[in-house]
């Protein structure tokens, strides 16, 4: 049974205040609350995996392990904007680690998913995370893109179900919910 060789990387990524922003929806933070939010990413930080997977041409693994979904969930039961703030500093490490590995990604362009063949599915059951047929992965936060960074959208596994493709008009959403308020 084939699979890729992998490797732990070390890898310690800067926070992004910017992205932090945009993915919490939020325009600023009192410095109270920015110290929270750095307190926890420093906690954060030991349970961020980062794998190469593959040699010359293969796959970067990004994840956050167990504990901190627990942590998230159980902010969520408390207090849903403060859940979504957390969720928010996960997927800024995320993203964050992304950028740090394949400064190519830039700001707007996506990671693409791969296929999930057998080889990837095994190697990844391997460093105990599972792929789903449909590329979704077994940890609440984590991503597997190609590494070097290549092809983008048009290569993705997930084309034809992201909301970016699908070249929705929300003008009637967006109308209506400007005259509910």
């Amino acid at each position: 049974m084939k699979t890729l060789p992998f490797a732990l990387l070390p890898t310690q990524p800067d926070f992004d205040f910017s992205t932090f922003l945009f993915l919490a929806q939020i325009d600023e933070v009192g410095p109270q609350e920015m110290l929270a939010v750095l307190e926890t990413w420093e906690r954060w930080l030991p349970h961020l995996k980062v794998f190469r997977l593959g040699e010359r041409k293969g796959y970067v693994l990004v994840f956050l392990e167990e504990p901190v979904e627990r942590e998230v969930d159980e902010i969520w039961s408390r207090s849903p904007s403060e859940g979504f703030k957390h969720e928010a500093i996960a997927q800024t490490m995320i993203m964050g680690t992304l950028k740090a590995l394949m400064p190519e990604l830039g700001e707007k362009e996506c990671a693409p998913v791969p296929e999930p063949g057998k080889p990837l599915r095994r190697t990844l059951e391997k460093i105990g995370i599972s792929m789903q047929e449909s590329g979704a992965l077994s940890r609440k936060y984590s991503t597997i893109t190609p590494c070097p960074y290549r092809h983008g959208c048009e290569r993705c596994f997930l084309k034809d179900s992201c909301i970016k493709n699908m070249n929705l008009d929300l003008k009637g959403v967006v109308n209506s919910q400007a005259t509910a308020e």
